[in-house]
């Protein structure tokens, strides 16, 4: 389940937050937490001189003291922790290590809103999201994304209380669902299935063909619920007519979940696609923690996708 858990940090100002969260998943069956910081470093670097090193060794020490006090962190908790150092471009130093570690998930903490008011877009968490494999937790924070903090620790202290799947019936909605089966031993109270009619596509419908495409996916919402009871679930459905993209959101507060898993469309690099606009905006915008689920049929990994990252 998350018995190995991946969480890169810079030593943020919340990393302690982050770090409660993660271990909160003690419950859930972690055993071992690896903490990495990556030492930025470029492509093509040139040969560094006597005085590079020396800093580079005595920023190796400075990191090394904030590693000791993440690892009591973690141990305290009673599990086990692993301490990496790296040097490198981040993400593609994450995405090796999470290799290396064979971990069964990489926990991102927040990262500061860019110009256009948004986290993702370009960030560390972006890439690793878009050419990983493995899935992503996101916890939430107050001060970033406008929860309050006693609603933020509840989602810490118990993530699993009751979980928002949101579905639009592709493969990759699909590889969510088996996910989200697979994890029941991690304590999931209620699950709540949702989809979202595309308001702006059914407007152009005939009322009888709307009527038919909303008897269909009433069907679909009963053979997804039908499949998690059936694995031991108990679940309930939500159909709504509107905009995908923010009634999500919206449906995750009304429902008060603890956690929305949401499936990643495994698009290529195409500025403004990313990785599928409604689980990007689910995540970038919701107070909700949020665990992304990119593998299967929407692994990265691909040529195209390899190639950019190479490029960027």
């Amino acid at each position: 389940m998350f018995k190995k858990i991946l969480y890169p940090t810079g030593f943020e100002k919340y990393f302690k937050d982050v770090l409660g969260c993660i271990t909160n998943l003690k419950k859930a069956g972690t055993e071992e937490i690896v903490l990495l910081h990556v030492i930025y470093s470029s492509d093509h670097p040139h040969i560094p001189d006597r005085f590079a090193l020396k800093l580079l060794d005595n920023l190796r020490h400075l990191l090394a003291s904030k590693m000791e006090e993440a690892s009591r962190i973690v141990e305290s908790a009673g599990i086990r922790s692993t301490v990496r150092i790296e040097l490198g471009v981040p993400y593609r130093t994450i995405l090796k290590v999470a290799d290396e570690e064979n971990v069964s998930l990489i926990v991102c903490g927040r990262e500061r809103k860019g110009a256009l008011d948004e986290i993702f877009f370009g960030s560390t968490t972006d890439k690793i999201i878009r050419y990983g494999s493995t899935p992503v937790y996101i916890p939430k924070c107050p001060d970033i994304y406008g929860a309050d903090w006693p609603d933020a620790e509840a989602f810490c202290r118990d993530p699993f209380r009751r979980v928002l799947y949101p579905t639009d019936w592709s493969d990759c909605a699909k590889d969510a669902l088996e996910y989200l089966k697979s994890i029941k031993g991690a304590g999931v109270g209620e699950v709540v299935v949702a989809h979202v009619m595309d308001e702006k596509a059914m407007s152009l419908q005939p009322e009888h063909k709307f009527k038919e495409f909303e008897r269909i996916d009433q069907g679909k919402l009963q053979q997804a619920q039908q499949q998690l009871e059936r694995a031991g679930f108990k679940v309930i459905t939500r159909l709504r007519l509107g905009n995908p993209r923010t009634d999500l959101i919206q449906i995750a507060r009304q429902e008060n979940v603890s956690l929305i898993v949401i499936g990643v469309h495994g698009k290529g690099h195409v500025k403004g696609i990313l990785w599928g606009s409604v689980s990007r905006n689910v995540a970038e915008y919701s107070e909700r923690p949020i665990l992304l689920i990119r593998g299967g049929t929407c692994a990265g990994g691909t040529g195209d996708d390899k190639k950019a990252a190479i490029a960027e």
